[in-house]
């Protein structure tokens, strides 16, 4: 697979986009490390913050689809540390880790032979932190997504401090 960059696709981008520097195995594979709307705050819980709101036209559908259907995956950094996807081994009682999340995946609606594209437009982020009990402060030591494909409702007009009513608890 040749690499994209995050934003080749039209997620939602910051306001403005800053490379970081990279060094020169990450040129030679293609990576590039950019920032991105997500913000974490050490040991501060949050649930089912809003990024941004995207109508996708044809074309940018078709974008998400043929990634979807190559499998590529989203890598992301928070500290240093990549961002993986934990899958439990039900045979083995254990847990392995895969880098970044796919783009998407394929399926068809119960009942339906019809196959459809379905985009990871929800992630449930796990931060894993260390904390130093003497001095309190806290290290990044693991950084977990959960992709989610979910028709996000709403009520009411769209608005920047809209709350979802498919995620949020505190929604009506």
């Amino acid at each position: 697979q040749l690499p994209y960059t995050y934003y080749s696709l039209p997620y939602c981008t910051s306001k403005k986009i800053v490379d970081s520097a990279e060094n020169l195995g990450e040129v030679l594979r293609g990576d590039r490390i950019e920032n991105s709307r997500y913000v974490f705050k050490m040991r501060e819980p949050q649930m089912c913050n809003i990024v941004c709101k995207l109508k996708l036209d044809t074309k940018t559908a078709k974008a998400f689809k043929e990634k979807i259907d190559d499998e590529y995956r989203v890598n992301m950094i928070l500290d240093n540390l990549p961002l993986v996807v934990p899958i439990k081994r039900v045979d083995q009682d254990s847990t392995v880790y895969q880098l970044g999340f796919h783009v998407g995946l394929k399926g068809q609606y119960s009942g339906s032979k019809e196959e459809k594209f379905f985009i990871h437009n929800h992630l449930a982020f796990t931060v894993r932190y260390h904390r130093d009990l003497l001095t309190e402060s806290a290290r990044i030591v693991g950084f977990e997504v959960k992709p989610f494909s979910v028709k996000h409702e709403y009520e009411g007009k769209w608005e920047e401090k809209t709350r979802l009513t498919t995620c949020d608890p505190h929604a009506k």
